[in-house]
Parts: structure tokens; sequence; C-alpha cells
């Protein structure tokens, strides 16, 4: 078989191939005669076909699937001969099969190109720490007291900070009657569109409203944004939330603590680690963005492509309708699916040429942490990784962090 690879761009190549029509006969040969003996045709005996039959009716259809599976066995040799792993599937063009003739073809494909990584040391990057102050620590425990409030269903009709539950009669938006996006929704008052917490206002159960009101031109429904629409719906609930008071006895509910004192000891602390965590990643990623300005390189489309498609998976397991995406947000994803690419193809080099690796001891203290935030024993969570499959994803992203680190560092 002759091959010759040809380069079509930095990341583009061709295979042309010549594959000898002996080849093709032989193999139409051998499945004539294992066709011979599965066909049964009036007339004759099971497994006694002649061949010459088998050829006269079924000869075209046979070849076809002859060459078929001799392309694709003839690719894959080339580019295992050739050392190629195309970064997607690739297709053929220029397909030739005449009788008694050489099959030629060229394969078009992507693979990743070589990579040469320069100037990744001495960044000067410094990770900038950010205390926690008073009021950070008052914010979060106001967060933490909306969202342990209970709700109860008041006496009276709906006022500013009460949910209410209702359920669409109907939805226009510029006159045209629309699917609603959910048969039920919940809206707290005083949070949502002026015009619609208005009417939302005063209401009980049992009542019908018409409202009228404008999307916001920053909606983030695109479609919808800036545009007149109106509501029929019922109201089927008015909850009144009660928000607790901040002493010892609320504290006492949220965990190990005796007093508000010991509370917002903790909130401090787990609040100082979170801004820690940020300060090292901004410092991270800022480093990584300048090996990346210094050291282009192109990324296939099908890698791109494969991206957007996870996103697209993604976002349909997670209940969230894919569809056709816009025009404008595909062109948002694919320049984030080309700079998450670039961005662990070039961690991966450096990892590679500074050997950085994943001790089994930080691997160990990984999962000790994984198991305690999830209630578990360590054992049963290393169980619960290698049956998913996970267990090598954890040590890629210790070995992953380390490498960022080692770009602070060198």
């Amino acid at each position: 078989m002759n091959i010759v690879v040809a380069e079509r761009g930095a990341t583009e190549r061709e295979l042309e191939l010549q594959i000898p029509g002996s080849e093709l006969s032989t193999l139409v040969e051998t499945k004539i005669e294992s066709y011979r003996k599965k066909i049964s045709l009036q007339g004759f005996r099971p497994g006694k076909l002649p061949k010459d039959v088998v050829r006269k009716r079924f000869g075209a259809s046979i070849r076809s699937e002859a060459i078929e599976e001799l392309v694709e066995k003839s690719v894959r040799g080339a580019l295992t001969e050739k050392k190629l792993l195309p970064a997607g599937p690739g297709n053929i063009s220029e397909l030739e099969a005449p009788e008694g003739g050489d099959i030629k073809l060229k394969f078009q494909f992507e693979v990743d190109p070589a990579i040469e990584l320069k100037d990744y040391k001495g960044l000067g990057i410094t990770v900038e720490k950010r205390g926690v102050t008073a009021a950070d620590v008052d914010q979060r425990i106001e967060q933490i007291r909306q969202q342990t409030a209970r709700v109860q269903k008041p006496e009276r009709p709906s006022q500013t900070g009460d949910l209410v539950m209702a359920r669409y009669l109907k939805v226009l938006v510029d006159g045209v009657e629309t699917p609603a996006p959910v048969p039920v929704f919940q809206a707290e008052i005083g949070k949502g569109i002026p015009a619609v917490d208005a009417a939302l206002t005063g209401v009980l159960p049992g009542q019908n409203l018409s409202i009228d009101f404008q999307f916001p031109a920053d909606y983030a429904e695109a479609e919808q944004a800036g545009k007149a629409a109106r509501y029929e719906v019922a109201v089927e609930g008015v909850y009144e939330r009660i928000i607790p008071e901040v002493n010892d006895e609320w504290a006492k509910l949220l965990g190990p603590f005796q007093n508000v004192q010991e509370f917002r000891e903790r909130v401090e602390k787990d609040l100082q680690e979170a801004a820690d965590r940020d300060s090292v990643q901004k410092a991270r990623d800022e480093a990584i963005d300048i090996v990346l300005r210094r050291n282009p390189f192109a990324v296939p489309k099908a890698r791109v492509e494969g991206f957007v498609e996870w996103q697209r998976e993604r976002m349909t397991r997670q209940g969230i309708p894919a569809g056709e995406i816009p025009a404008d947000i595909r062109a948002s994803m694919e320049q984030e699916a080309e700079r998450q690419i670039r961005r662990q193809r070039a961690i991966e080099w450096i990892a590679e040429k500074e050997a950085v690796k994943a001790t089994t001891e930080e691997v160990d203290a990984r999962i000790k942490e994984m198991a305690e935030q999830a209630g578990i024993s360590a054992d049963d969570a290393r169980e619960e990784l290698r049956k998913s499959g996970r267990l090598m994803e954890v040590r890629e992203g210790i070995r992953f962090e380390k490498t960022l680190d080692y770009l602070l560092s060198a």
C-alpha cells in the first residue's frame, strides 16, 4: 500500500492511499464464500449456493461492503504506520475503486500540533492576600439567615418579601401567545420585575391576575429582552418568610457552636479560606495566560467542536434545553473552548517537561478531604472513585494544580 502524507495547515493533514486491487479481489472472494454458506435461496440446499449465483445476485453490495471495510482498515493501518493521531473523525474524499484496478483515496483529518513552550519561568506573579472584614462576615451571616428562613401561610394578602406561587394560564409576548416556561412559578415580591412585583402585591390564594409589563432590555432570555408581555395567572399560594434572629439558639442549630461568637469565628474562617483560594486561582490564571500569550499555537477545529458538543450534552443532562445554539453564543463557546484546550495542552506540556507529579500522600490527602465533605470514610470515597473511573481524575487534578503553582514559583 502506498501512503503519502501531506500537511495542509498547522493542524490539517491529508493521507493519500493507493490500495492494490488484488487486496480488494481477495476480500470480495472471501466474503462471497462466507455468504454462500449463509444465504438461503429457493431451489438450493442450505450452504450449497454456487459462488456464481452469489456473485450475480449480491456481487455489487458485497463489493461495496468490501471496499468500505478495506478502506477503513487501510486508513487505520496508515495512521498507525505514520504515527499519526487524529484529533477528530476526519473524512474520506476522492475515493476511486475501478473494476480490476487499485483503490485510490484521500483522507483529511486534523492533528494536535507539536508545541515547544518558552519563557514560562520567572513570570513574576504573586498571590495577593485579601483579608476578610467584619462587614464581610455580617453580609455572609445575613445570607445564611435568609437561607434558613422558614415559611408559613399568613392570614393576610401578600406583601413585599413574601413568596407567591402562581400557575400560568396564558403567556403573551408582543401579543403572541407562547408556551409557559414552566407550569407553576414562585416569585419573591421585591426581587423581580417591578411591574410583576406590584401586581403580585396584595393578593390572596384563588385570585386570577392579568399582569402587563415589559421585559428589561438586559433580560437573561435574549429573545424576550425589551418586549411587552402579559401573564395571565392563578395565585395558588402566599407564603411569609420568617427570618430567624441571630442568637445563640440559632447558632446551635447550624452546627457544633455554643454561641453566636463561635459561629462568627467559623464564618470568618470559611470566608478567609475561600478568599485565599480565590487569590491563588487568580494568580494561577494570570500565570498560564501569560504563558499562552507568549506561546501561541493552533487548536484543531475538531477539538473545539468536541468541546462545544460536550457543553451541549451537559446542558441537556442538567435539564436545560440545548436546541440550536444561537450564533453569538456558539462563537463565545468556541472561543472559550479554544482557550481551555490551549490551557490544558500547555499545562500538560509543562508538567511533562518539569516532571511534575502527584504523590501518593497528596492523593490520599485529597481523597480524605473529599470524604469529609461527603460525610463518608476515606476507604468508601476511594472505592466510589475507583468504581466511577475518577481516581485518575483526582491524581491529574492535583498534578495540574502543582504545575500551575510551579509557574508561580519558578
